[in-house]
């Protein structure tokens, strides 16, 4: 006994179940994968402070902090809409 295919109404019915699921999943993998990254700034800005003399840390952290900061707004300003913007064009892919 074959299933039958699923018809119009039965897949827009999925994707309307679907959708705010992807979408939280989006929200949930973004924030995950933005901790990790400022997990491991922290992590090289405290690699940086242990090789250098200790007069110069405070110099060296700050420009750590200063990476971390230009990096979300540039993610802020241009990434998000790379990695979740949608055409114009309505081709497949975002770029």
């Amino acid at each position: 006994m074959a299933d039958a295919p699923l018809t119009k109404a039965q897949i827009e019915q999925v994707i309307t179940i679907v959708t705010p699921l992807q979408n939280a999943a989006n929200v949930q993998w973004l924030l995950y994968c933005g901790a990790l990254v400022l997990f491991m700034q922290a992590g090289f800005a405290m690699l940086c402070a242990g090789s250098i003399r200790a007069k110069n840390a405070q110099n060296i952290l700050l420009k750590n902090l200063m990476d971390a900061c230009v990096g979300a707004l540039c993610f802020w300003s241009f990434g998000y809409a790379f990695a979740y913007g949608e055409r114009a064009d309505l081709k497949a892919g975002n770029w």
